[in-house]
């Protein structure tokens, strides 16, 4: 069934007015004077990915520390169907809605836990010449701008995520504290109109789920802020954002005095030029884990896609996390502070950085697949417990991942 046919479909069950298809996905809705319109939407990836782990401590052989650990993982992350709906409203202001949810191609959404409905990207809101206002589910400032200079993937095999913020995720106010590349829920978003080719993204969370607390204790009413701005002059991009979590508790499990604020920045950079673009990323989060002890991580990568020759293409990157500072320790030794996924917090004695590199060839079939296969792998220091992302489990203290991968994504 082609787009136009299911476009008229749904556009007869919501009682909306068919519009033109845009060819990108991203693009604005086309939407006819005085009318309004609907889009369905979407993005198919599944990946394969076979990979070794030395060190795995508790894995299902048993494998003690030292031992090669192999498996190979079907993931299918960061695909999405949606619809998105707009219309005009005189003077140049209009209404729009999104819904996005998870579409997991594996068929292993359906369980329990699964993402439901309006899961990604999905708000409603007003803009017009002030810029766009809007409230719901949305990536904030920080992970939005991040992803235009990253060049590499945010999540699965290929994702960089875990080494530059920890990990990537949809999250409800305080949950996955050390995360920070977020999707937020209950939120309110503004984007400022385009000015000289600067742009400003700003967002702050309504600690909804802690309606009934009526007290400020730890954690209780806790507060994301984010503000990021973009400046695009031809090939050259940059960007910078900012980000406050405050009363997030991430330290609670150990500490049970934390009523503080935890901060993150990241700087960056994207450059065109003929038929390829380099993108570089610099990235600091100051956690506050109470009693008056901190914990602060930073991370930095250069990714870059080159089209060497008609739809073929090569994507590399390299990306790398400092030893952790600050005066906190998670727990007894060096272990991992508490929803951390993978940092070390051992007091700032060091041997907790780690690195995330990969080269893949990009097969270009049409604007909208492409087909990637290529190499990944993860470097830790002596006390370092990073891992590639969807393989859930960190290795032993210094140990190492790696992994062949293909993929194959369709826009829509």
């Amino acid at each position: 069934m082609d787009k136009k046919a299911i476009s008229l479909i749904v556009s007869a069950m919501f009682a909306i007015p068919l519009a033109a298809w845009s060819e990108d996905d991203a693009a604005p809705i086309a939407v006819p004077k005085g009318g309004s319109s609907l889009q369905i939407f979407g993005r198919a990836y599944v990946e394969y990915s076979f990979g070794s782990n030395r060190g795995q401590l508790g894995s299902a052989a048993g494998a003690p520390a030292g031992e090669l650990v192999s498996l190979d993982l079907l993931q299918a992350p960061d695909n999405e169907v949606g619809f998105r709906g707009q219309e005009t409203l005189g003077s140049g202001i209009s209404a729009w809605f999104q819904c996005a949810s998870t579409m997991d191609l594996r068929g292993a959404g359906t369980g329990a836990g699964a993402a439901g409905f309006c899961s990604r990207n999905s708000a409603i809101g007003i803009k017009g010449a002030f810029g766009n206002a809007y409230a719901g589910n949305w990536d904030t400032p920080l992970k939005k701008t991040a992803g235009a200079v990253r060049v590499v993937n945010s999540t699965g095999i290929w994702g960089a995520s875990l080494i530059l913020f920890g990990n990537s995720a949809t999250t409800n106010d305080n949950a996955q504290p050390t995360t920070w590349s977020r999707r937020q829920n209950n939120s309110i978003f503004y984007d400022t109109p385009v000015w000289n080719g600067i742009q400003v993204f700003t967002a702050m969370s309504t600690p909804s789920t802690s309606v009934g607390v009526t007290s400020n204790q730890s954690g209780g009413k806790p507060r994301l802020y984010s503000i990021a701005a973009n400046y695009s002059n031809g090939p050259i991009l940059l960007t910078a954002g900012y980000e406050i979590h405050q009363n997030f508790k991430p330290g609670q499990p150990v500490n049970g005095n934390y009523s503080g604020t935890d901060t993150g920045y990241h700087l960056g950079a994207r450059y065109e030029i003929g038929p390829g673009r380099v993108g570089v990323i610099y990235t600091k989060q100051k956690l506050d884990t109470g009693a008056g002890t901190d914990a602060n991580v930073s991370a930095w990568g250069i990714g870059s896609e080159w089209t060497v020759a008609g739809p073929h293409a090569l994507r590399a990157g390299y990306h790398r996390a400092n030893s952790t500072t600050g005066n906190f320790v998670a727990g007894p030794g060096a272990t991992l502070l508490p929803q951390s996924d993978n940092r070390v917090f051992n007091g700032g004695r060091g041997g907790t950085g780690g690195s995330l590199w990969q080269i893949s060839y990009v097969y270009l079939a049409s604007k909208r697949t492409e087909v990637t296969a290529g190499y990944v792998a993860v470097r830790n220091d002596a006390n370092a417990r990073y891992f590639l992302s969807g393989y859930t489990a960190a290795p032993a203290s210094g140990q190492n991942q790696s992994a062949f991968g293909i993929s194959i994504k369709n826009t829509f």
